[in-house]
């Protein structure tokens, strides 16, 4: 879908503070961009550091197996429904100022969380052992020696659970406010707090050259830990200075309690198949294989979501409070008008300014995730030379080159999920996203089978997983967009089609292109210098197709500045933090009491 002309457009205020609110997304996200950049730059110097200090071996494999554990296990209880849960329930309230109203919903949401995850964390510390013996072992590994390094890890990684409860929950409550630069710079600390146990664990285990002491293996242990807490703990103190009272309580009202309900159900029906997935990939690296795959399959990883967390997941974030906001309105304004079956959920489509911030939002994700996927080819090959000076990562360049088409679906996944919980459509994104994640297990076990059918071979092992994650996020893409085009009509599409028709041919040409003369550089450092400079060059020429596509979306990114909306400018403190303020609407509304802070 377009938005009409200035000429054909009803002369009313919203036209033009659609398009200021646009110029609005393209800056904050640029700014989250680059806030996300930097830190993950450092969380990708954290896998450096990982694979420098830790290596590939058998205790970082025991380490990777038994860090995912804490994660799996927070998603698969919680993560999914507050993921899903509480920018939506919060950004209406947010909206018109009802403080108080924001506190209690934070706070039950907080409680919850806690009274869940906190039992659980416990019992993961208790059942240790048991857990341990029942992750399958890595050919060439001592599977004693395994189990009883990943069930020690797994007792210090045990409070990691409710901390990631806990982050969510703020995270949640300063974007709902339009506060995003605390949650984009956590991750900095988080990294060095790691970085800092990596390099501890090394000094500790060089001078001997044998078996790391259990004193090391604490280091290594409890600094994961205490990464997670620099992650989530920091950010209560901009949380407070919102005015946001946190009080943990176990009490929400009937209608809140009803939409946690279904959105929660929502988020949770897709990670428990994301998490499904993840567990299917872990057994399968074992299973097909050595002692090493495990751990080069998460640094393979870490490349894969470079670009998404930089690219994509700054324009989401920055959009989902908007479109909830604008969602709640014309529902709100439809039950003002007691037309039940009006509002932008019930076939508004291209005459819904919501509908219309989600089309073009999920362009412009399309856009950047072109892009971010030319990248991951045209670098692929020059990011394994790179981790090789380090440590054995054969097979992470194939796999990468395998994973970039996927990276598109995963962040269409993302965008256009949000969107249809924004219109509270949760059952449609669930069951869309689901597929996805879903489609991941057997093409995963496929690949395996094929590749790999005797075990023992991890460059062959880690292809075959990429084909198996790039094919699920394809049938997750295109699964959520058929989603979308339910919910908001046919038209609400068009501007991805465009720019993906363009952008796409293009990546392939541009990437592929890159990724051949780095390989052959014979000296290492030129190839990665030529494959990161040729992935920067890639992107760009994907950008460039699809503003040729579609001006207005790259031009909803690029354009530094526009009218003054109805209101007037406006700054808050997240306008000084972030550089602009990022919740500029598109229809004028009441300043809310953060706002006049």
């Amino acid at each position: 879908m377009t938005t009409p002309p200035a000429s054909r457009r009803p002369a009313a205020p919203e036209g033009g503070g659609r398009a200021q609110a646009l110029r609005s997304h393209g800056r904050a996200a640029g700014t989250v961009a680059g806030l996300t950049l930097a830190s993950r730059v450092l969380g990708f110097a954290r896998w450096v550091v990982q694979a420098t200090c830790v290596g590939a071996g058998t205790v970082a494999g025991a380490y990777s197996t038994a860090n995912q554990v804490p994660n799996v296990l927070y998603e698969v209880v919680v993560g999914g429904a507050l993921a899903a849960t509480v920018v939506p329930l919060l950004a209406s309230a947010v909206g018109a100022g009802r403080q108080e109203e924001v506190s209690r919903t934070a706070s039950a949401l907080l409680g919850v969380v806690l009274a869940v995850l906190a039992p659980l964390g416990l019992a993961l510390a208790l059942l240790a052992d048991p857990v341990a013996g029942l992750l399958p072992t890595s050919q060439g590994v001592d599977p004693g020696l395994q189990r009883d390094l990943v069930a020690s890890f797994l007792r210090m990684f045990a409070l990691q659970v409710p901390l990631y409860g806990l982050g969510v929950v703020l995270t949640g409550v300063l974007q709902a406010h339009g506060r995003f630069t605390w949650p984009a710079l956590t991750p900095i600390a988080s990294s060095l707090v790691v970085m800092a146990a990596y390099a501890a664990y090394a000094r500790m285990t060089a001078p001997t050259g044998t078996a790391p002491s259990s004193a090391a293996l604490a280091v290594l242990g409890w600094g994961t830990t205490a990464g997670v807490a620099a992650l989530s703990l920091p950010l209560a103190w901009p949380v407070a200075r919102l005015g946001v009272r946190l009080r943990p309580s176990l009490r929400l009202d009937r209608p809140t309690a009803v939409r946690v309900l279904r959105l929660g159900g929502a988020g949770l029906t897709a990670l428990v198949a994301q998490q499904a997935s993840v567990v299917t990939v872990l057994a399968l690296a074992r299973a097909g294989g050595t002692t090493g795959t495990v751990a080069v399959y998460q640094y393979t990883q870490a490349v894969y979501v470079l670009p998404y967390a930089v690219l994509a997941v700054p324009v989401a974030t920055v959009v989902y409070p908007r479109l909830s906001a604008a969602f709640d309105r014309e529902a709100r304004q439809a039950r003002e008008a007691h037309d039940p079956t009006a509002g932008p959920t019930q076939g508004a489509g291209d005459q819904s300014p919501a509908w219309a911030l989600a089309a073009r939002s999920t362009a412009v994700v399309g856009a950047v995730a072109v892009a971010g996927s030319a990248m991951l080819l045209a670098a692929g090959h020059g990011a394994e030379r790179f981790f090789a000076l380090l440590t054995d990562v054969e097979g992470m360049g194939a796999s990468l080159a395998v994973l970039a088409p996927g990276l598109v679906g995963y962040a269409l996944v993302l965008q256009a999920t949000r969107s249809l919980l924004a219109a509270d459509r949760a059952r449609a994104a669930a069951w869309a996203s689901a597929a996805g994640w879903a489609a991941v297990i057997p093409a995963s076990w496929l690949a395996v089978r094929l590749m790999a059918p005797d075990g023992g071979q991890g460059p062959a092992t880690l292809v075959a997983l990429a084909a198996g994650q790039t094919t699920g996020m394809v049938v997750g893409g295109a699964a959520v967009l058929a989603a979308l085009a339910r919910a908001g009509g046919p038209g609400v599409l068009a501007p991805t089609c465009r720019v993906l028709a363009l952008s796409v041919p293009v990546a392939a040409v541009a990437g592929a292109a890159v990724r051949w003369l780095s390989t052959q550089v014979p000296a290492d450092g030129a190839a990665i210098v030529l494959g990161a400079l040729g992935a920067l060059a890639a992107a760009a020429a994907v950008l460039a197709a699809a503003r040729l596509a579609d001006p207005t979306v790259v031009g909803a990114l690029r354009r530094p500045g526009g009218r003054p909306g109805p209101n007037g400018p406006r700054r808050t403190r997240a306008g000084t933090e972030a550089g602009a303020d990022p919740r500029n609407e598109a229809e004028p509304r009441a300043r809310t009491q953060e706002e006049s802070t």
